[in-house]
Parts: structure tokens; C-alpha cells; sequence
């Protein structure tokens, strides 16, 4: 190895490793507290590595922003794009026709950041009783800090902004997850929806907006802190499920990682087996059951040393619902790209094969033929593709199963420009099913209110 090699990398690693430190030796170098011959070494780092990886970043997004016009001509050649949508320069396209008013969620300044810091605008403040709370304690806790609406009623374009702002996540994965939550049990032409329980203030334009928490779409069994929904309330917080897992995560020396979520999972699956009749394991439980746990790795360390999750940073957002002290979101966008390779990685550390399927009574488990023996990123990425272009029909809410154009509309303009380079099999989408129309509302929590674990009632 050349010695210009060796220098570019000692000073990237030397880079790397001050500013990932829990005690930023950066903040050091421009406070003046280092000797200056050091501080020149990590100015010199920083810049070296600064310059290098803007340029691989600028490269990245070039590349696709060249795939999404790409792609953005042949929706609009074959028509996909009725009521508009798309993805020009890394930004959806307005809509139009009855989504005219569907406001869309626009990218975000990624940085190290800490929130809420000492922004006076996102403290955390107590819901008060008429606020919703739902199943999600990551939407919870943004709405207990004002990111969405303190009442809990959001809107597709405000919950993706605040996904991107407070957890860092990518333009794309808090696209499809405020998708996701929208279709699940809100008012597509207005883009609101409840994080919890069906709510008066949602608009029912095309009929019953029943909430997120309504089961079978975002809310799935096998969470890992909510009750299946065939055992009792799915949007209430239970503290025995998650000190299970706390007590798992004492084998890998207090991380909430890949190695204690794929014991968690297993467990979880076969306890739903044996004790829940209704036990629903399809493809759209394999996405979200696995993206739930490897976001908590991915999203709720500190920024500051953002491979390290454990229970400082994650139990507030659980027991709580407050970002913890003096805690920094992620430095870079964690994508859709990457959530596939942390599912495909998830799984193949599980100690046994999960198989996909459903109870239909007790000791009676149908696989679904679907096999999990080795997947790819790009197959796992596929997954969450597939939960919401095959899965979502057969759990929409009653009005958008009578306007099934619209969804398909939503679906083309909002979220299937963001799988188009990952070549899924998926070529239209499945048309609502028999039992679709028959969906129960969502509910939300008994309390709203979590202490250290305990509803405050």
C-alpha cells in the first residue's frame, strides 16, 4: 500500500473515531482544549474525510435522482400518474384531483442534532385527556414534544417531516411509514389520521378512518410491547413484554441489537403459536415485525454513538414516551436500502426459521409456503413492498375499499417510485378481498399518560 494511501487512511479512521465518541473530541478541538498539534490532526481528518465522502454522497444522489426521472417518465408514458405524485430531484410531485389538498412530506437537513436540545417549542409536555395515544411509542413520543400534533391527530406530510427531523431516518423509509400509517386507518384525501384509536377530528371523506392502532395493517401481532389482538387491548403499553425483553438483552451486555431481537422474535413467534387462535403471520406481519425491531437499533441509540443501543436511550421512548436527556439523532438517513439488509441480517441470526403463515385455531398453524431459509437484502427490502402493494387491500378501511382507484393512485405517485430500483415482483396490486370491508376501528389507550412503564389513569 502506497504511503498516500496509508495517510488518507489513518486520518478517515482517526476521522471516524472522534467524532462517533460519546464525548465529542471535535467539540474539544474547536472549544481550544487540545494542544494545537493535535488539533490540527483532527481538523486535517475532518476535512479529508468531509470532502471524501460529500463527493461519494453527491455521486449516490445523482445517480438516483437520474433512476427517478427515469422512472418518473415511464409512470407518466403509461399512465400511473392519474391524480399525479412522482419523484423528480428527490422530492414528490404535488397532487392533483380529489388528493389535490393531500400535502407531501418534503426532505429534511440531516445532521448530528440533539433533540429536542433546548428548543422551547418541543419540551415534553403530558397529553392531556382528550389527546390520542396509539400503539407507536416513537409517534407518541413525537407528539408528546409537539413534532406532530400534541392532540395525536397527524397528517401524512407532518408525521413523515418529524420521522425524518427527530429520528433522522431517510426521505424514503418516513414516506413509507407515514404511507403506511395512512392507509392503515386515515382520510387519504386530507392525509389525516389518528395514532391511535378512530377520532372525530379525522375527516371521513371516503368513509371510516379508524386509526392506526386498528389491527391487522400497521398494528400487527407479535409487537414487542403490545398485546396480540386476539388476547386483549393491541394499543396498550405492557410492561411484562417489555422487561422480557429487557431481560434478554442482559446476554448481550444490556444492547438492544440484532443478537437480542433475534432471540426476542423467535420467542415471541412460537409463543403466538401456542397461545393465540388468530395468530397472523403473512407477509405483511414479516415486515413489520422484523422493520419494528432493527428500527429500534437504528434509531433510537444516541447519535453520538449510534451502534449502541441501550436501555439509557431506549426505555425513555417505552416507558415514557420522551426522548431521553441529552440525546442526538442520527448523524446520516437511514434508508429504505438499508432496512432491507438489517431484515435480511435479523433473520438469518434467528435460531430457527419463522415461517410465515396463520393460526386457524389452536394447533392448527397454515404455512404459507413463503421460505425465510436465505434472503437478500434486496428480497427483505422487497418485503415491505409487498406489505403494502399485495397486503394493503385486504385491510383497508370500508370507504377506500369503494374507492380502490384512489388508493392505487396514492400508491403509484407516493410510494412505488421509492422500490423502483429494487426490481420487486410486483406488477399491479391486489384488488380488495372478501373481508376487507368487515374492519373493526382501532382503539386507543385506556390512559394516555405512561410513568416509568404504568398508565396514569
Amino acid at each position: 500500500m502506497a504511503y498516500s494511501s496509508i495517510k488518507t487512511f489513518a486520518l478517515l479512521a482517526l476521522a471516524s473515531a472522534v467524532t462517533a465518541t460519546p464525548c465529542p473530541y471535535g467539540a474539544l478541538a474547536e472549544r481550544g482544549a487540545l494542544p494545537k498539534a493535535e488539533a490540527d490532526k483532527f481538523f486535517a481528518a475532518r476535512a479529508e474525510r468531509d470532502v471524501n465522502i460529500d463527493d461519494i454522497k453527491l455521486s449516490k444522489r445523482e445517480a438516483e435522482h437520474a433512476a427517478q426521472e427515469k422512472f418518473y417518465k415511464r409512470q407518466v408514458d403509461l399512465g400511473d400518474l392519474l391524480l399525479g405524485g412522482g419523484l423528480l430531484n428527490g422530492v414528490l410531485q404535488p397532487f392533483t384531483g380529489v388528493l389535490a389538498d393531500l400535502d407531501v412530506p418534503v426532505p429534511q437537513e440531516f445532521s448530528l442534532k440533539e433533540i429536542p436540545g433546548d428548543d422551547v417549542a418541543h419540551q415534553y409536555v403530558a397529553p392531556g385527556k382528550t389527546d390520542v395515544r396509539g400503539m407507536c411509542p416513537t409517534l407518541n413520543t413525537m407528539a408528546n414534544h409537539g413534532y406532530i400534533s400534541h392532540t395525536g391527530i397527524t397528517t401524512f406530510a407532518e408525521a413523515a417531516n418529524a420521522c425524518q427531523i427527530t429520528l433522522g431516518f431517510g426521505y424514503d423509509t418516513c414516506i413509507f411509514l407515514s404511507a403506511v400509517g395512512l392507509l392503515a386507518g386515515g382520510d387519504l384525501v386530507s392525509g389525516a389520521y389518528s395514532i391511535g384509536g378512530a377520532d372525530s377530528r379525522v375527516p371521513n371523506t371516503l368513509g371510516p378512518s379508524l386509526g392506526i392502532s386498528k389491527h391487522g395493517f400497521f398494528e400487527i401481532d407479535n409487537s414487542i410491547s403490545r398485546e396480540d389482538y386476539a388476547l386483549g387491548n393491541q394499543a396498550d403499553f405492557r410492561l411484562d413484554r417489555w422487561e422480557a425483553l429487557v431481560n434478554i438483552t442482559e446476554k448481550y451486555g444490556g444492547e438492544f441489537g440484532n443478537s437480542a431481537f433475534a432471540e426476542e422474535r423467535v420467542m415471541r413467534y412460537n409463543e403466538a403459536k401456542n397461545i393465540n387462535p388468530e395468530f397472523d403471520a403473512g407477509v405483511r406481519w414479516l415486515a413489520v415485525s422484523t422493520a419494528e425491531r432493527v428500527f429500534i437499533f437504528r434509531a433510537l441509540p444516541n447519535g453520538t454513538h449510534e451502534t449502541l443501543a441501550d436501555y439509557q436511550n431506549v426505555a425513555p421512548f417505552y416507558l415514557n414516551e420522551t426522548f431521553p436527556e441529552e440525546w442526538y439523532r442520527r448523524a446520516d438517513a437511514y434508508t429504505l436500502a438499508e432496512t432491507g439488509t438489517d431484515i435480511a441480517n435479523l433473520l438469518a441470526s434467528s435460531s430457527e426459521v419463522t415461517t410465515p403463515g396463520v393460526n386457524e385455531g389452536l394447533n392448527n398453524f397454515v404455512p404459507l409456503g413463503i421460505d425465510l431459509g436465505s434472503v437478500t437484502p434486496t428480497e427483505a427490502t422487497c418485503f415491505l413492498a409487498s406489505a403494502i402493494f399485495d397486503e394493503t387491500p385486504g385491510f383497508l378501511a370500508p370507504g377506500l375499499v369503494d374507492n380502490f382507484d384512489v388508493v392505487e393512485a396514492f400508491l403509484n405517485g407516493a410510494v412505488a417510485p421509492f422500490f423502483a430500483s429494487f426490481d420487486c415482483a410486483i406488477s399491479g396490486y391486489s384488488q380488495p378481498g372478501a373481508n376487507a370491508s368487515s374492519s373493526t376501528a382501532g382503539v386507543s389507550t385506556d390512559c394516555n399518560i405512561l410513568v416509568n412503564g404504568v398508565y396514569q389513569c
